[in-house]
């Protein structure tokens, strides 16, 4: 019975140790989205330029990412409005007391929000996408349609 006692506690402690890692890992990546959406859509720009580096050959990520950020000023200010209008719009939809005209009219101004965000981008993102090579424009495509396959929360 003692030699029994002692082989399952041989499994279980290892086990245990491991499981508990798995739970911080898995509490600590919900934390850091969650405060990734908290600091804003900087971060994704942040994440997809780093997509970019990670996706693109040295020289064409260079040059995607100084056109990006060159003209962040000008786009800056829209970007903060859609992080604004997201934080509301989730605020509302976690309310203990869920208004839904309130949720409509907050789910109307981040979409009108991203419309005057992609109004802004739009010309820094094709001028960036023209200084990628071809092949580099097709590995952003690509990665963009694995990312979109994805699903995710609002």
């Amino acid at each position: 019975m003692i030699n029994q006692m002692s082989s399952w506690r041989k499994i279980a402690l290892p086990a245990s140790i491991v499981f508990n890692f798995f739970l911080v890992a898995l509490i600590g990546g919900f934390v850091w989205r969650d405060r990734t959406d908290e600091v804003g859509f900087g971060a994704p720009l942040t994440g997809a330029l780093a997509k970019a580096d990670a996706t693109l050959e040295a020289q064409d990520a260079a040059a995607f990412g100084a056109i990006i950020r060159r003209d962040a000023p000008r786009y800056s200010g829209a970007q903060r409005r859609l992080v604004e209008a997201r934080r509301e719009f989730r605020r509302r939809i976690t309310a203990d007391e869920f208004d839904p005209e309130g949720a409509r009219q907050a789910l109307a101004n981040w979409r009108a929000a991203w419309g005057r965000f992609f109004d802004d981008f739009s010309e820094t993102l094709v001028e960036a996408l023209a200084q990628v090579s071809p092949e580099g424009r097709r590995k952003l495509a690509a990665e963009r349609k694995l990312l979109r396959a994805k699903p995710s929360l609002p």
